[in-house]
């Protein structure tokens, strides 16, 4: 028996081995959770649960014009695909209305009856969307009372260009937006855009064309 005379405590061999065993455990899954929290620097954590959704099977359905109505040509859905990009705050900073609008101004977007706003591409009195921008919380609109922690930049594919022009127009916006709110920019798997990531996209949207041109 071991007497530990400060605390007035008497251990047993046994339990005295029980308490090293689970000293050591403890410090393995320590060094576990420091090592994976640090393993992927450019990730970013979010809640899935809050987030606004995009079905897969439903892509985008921008204000129709004209041109769209009278349009007979369709798109088979084996072909369609979705970019998302996410804008993200700063930990425990949000965006507010005003930031929103006033950057998204900037950025030249334009904001729709349907609380989104929007990139176009103006042909002569018509306008076809390129891509949208929601709230990244539920329900993915902008009022302005609102605040939220990120923004989502969708394009769906095939879309009014070009896979790979439609994303040259996409992603510069959404980095105007990153530099005039301060947040952070991510791909759908919310890690960050390094030099190769946006290469592998780039590279995505050429696959992308070629893939539809093969099957036409």
């Amino acid at each position: 028996m071991f007497l530990i005379s400060d605390l007035n405590v008497t251990v047993s061999p046994w339990e005295l081995r029980l308490i090293i065993a689970l000293i050591g455990i403890i410090i393995l899954v320590l060094i576990y959770y420091f090592h994976t929290k640090s393993a992927r620097p450019n990730d970013i954590t979010v809640n899935s649960d809050d987030l606004f959704h995009i079905d897969p099977e439903i892509g985008i359905d921008p204000p129709a014009s004209k041109s769209d109505t009278d349009s007979t040509d369709i798109n088979p859905a084996a072909h369609k695909k979705i970019i998302t990009l996410f804008l993200h705050a700063k930990d425990g900073l949000q965006f507010d209305w005003h930031q929103i609008k006033d950057a998204a101004n900037k950025a030249g977007l334009e904001y729709g009856d349907d609380h989104l706003f929007y990139r176009y591409r103006r042909l002569g009195s018509d306008k076809k969307v390129l891509f949208l921008v929601a709230n990244m919380l539920k329900p993915g609109v902008f009022d302005v009372d609102m605040r939220t922690s990120g923004l989502v930049f969708i394009m769906t594919l095939p879309g009014e260009m070009d896979a790979l022009d439609l994303w040259d127009t996409l992603f510069p916006v959404a980095k105007r937006m990153e530099e005039l709110l301060g947040g952070t920019l991510t791909d759908e798997n919310h890690s960050t855009f390094s030099r190769q990531r946006i290469a592998s996209m780039r590279e995505e949207m050429r696959l992308f064309e070629a893939t539809l041109a093969a099957d036409a």
